[in-house]
């Protein structure tokens, strides 16, 4: 008697844990479909909000010029709106999917800056329509108030957009009242040192060379693109970075950097100080406990267990520790 209740006391144990193994299975298939599921209606919602920013570009050519700005705005709200639509996923998003979706927003971002350049030229200064002083004295001193008006005008792309571009030698400043949450822009610069003390809504940086960006806060991205020799110091929610080398970033990331097709790039912890900086950051709702400056993402290099090749962690010796002497020096 008692062996058969001992045979029916392993007998149940055994249909137990068969059970429970099977609810666990299911859960766990129930899981994979939800992610699935996620994905296949993440993926063709994103289909629609993507083809809806490409058909929004094809239209550029037949606005009329004076609509342009406000289209463009339109266009770069959308795309801004679909960036923070991956960013927002990234929970279910495998790895692959997630980098397809980030190229395809970085595409968009290329081909509307790309356009705005063609059909949206910046204003150049002229003098052929103002009647100018007899006097010498006062007609150079016309001209000097317009040379600095224009000089002033030239880092205006359009109502949303300042920044510099095409510049080599010079050390660049924009304070907070020109920059305030405003999309911001430095491209194509060559030993320049560019200071932007306040609060930024976007920063990209694109084709600069043995450059230094000293960078207030961003509230959402930043994006690197084809920089060579620089040192880059930047606090914001995201940083991409593609196509670039030889950079040291001194970084304050709340989410984890993306670096892709990119080779020697090194990073430290943010280390910059302006007067208001602190009032900046308060502004910008960044986590300042939040900080992913030394775990980058690269797209290039997805061994699991080995660490990728293409950046590192800056030596503390090699470290720039203040940088107050460096906005008004010129890159050697």
């Amino acid at each position: 008697m008692n062996d058969k209740h001992s045979v029916l006391e392993r007998l149940s144990r055994r249909d137990a844990q068969r059970l429970e193994k099977l609810q666990k299975a299911h859960k766990a298939r129930e899981e994979v479909d939800a992610c699935d599921e996620n994905e296949d209606y993440f993926s063709g919602s994103f289909k629609i909000k993507s083809e809806y920013v490409e058909d929004l570009l094809a239209q550029v050519p037949t606005i009329d010029n004076s609509m342009l700005p406000s289209h463009f705005d339109i266009i770069k709200k959308e795309i801004n709106e679909l960036q923070k639509y991956v960013v927002t996923s990234t929970f279910f998003l495998k790895e692959f999917n997630l980098r397809k979706f980030l190229g395809i927003v970085q595409n968009l971002q290329t081909k509307c800056y790309e356009l705005e350049d063609r059909y949206v030229p910046r204003k150049k200064f002229g003098f052929s329509k103002k009647k100018l002083p007899k006097s010498h004295s006062q007609k150079q001193n016309l001209m000097d108030e317009a040379d600095g008006a224009a000089k002033k005008d030239s880092n205006k792309w359009d109502e949303n957009l300042f920044g510099f571009s095409s510049k080599e030698n010079e050390v660049l400043l924009l304070e907070n009242d020109e920059l305030y949450r405003r999309d911001v822009a430095l491209r194509n610069l060559k030993n320049c040192t560019i200071g932007l003390k306040g609060l930024m809504g976007t920063l990209h940086l694109i084709n600069l060379e043995n450059c230094i960006v000293l960078s207030g806060p961003v509230t959402s991205s930043v994006f690197v693109d084809k920089c060579t020799n620089c040192k880059i110091v930047i606090a914001c929610q995201q940083l991409r970075m593609h196509t670039s080398t030889k950079c040291d970033v001194y970084l304050h990331v709340t989410s984890k950097g993306i670096v892709e097709d990119c080779s020697q790039i090194r990073t430290a912890p943010y280390n910059l100080f302006y007067d208001n900086l602190e009032k900046h950051y308060e502004s910008s709702s960044l986590d300042r406990n939040s900080n992913n400056w030394d775990n980058l993402d690269d797209f290039n290099w997805l061994a699991p267990d080995v660490s990728s090749p293409n950046w590192s962690v800056l030596d503390v010796s090699e470290r720039i520790d203040s940088w107050d002497d460096w906005w008004s020096k010129i890159p050697l």
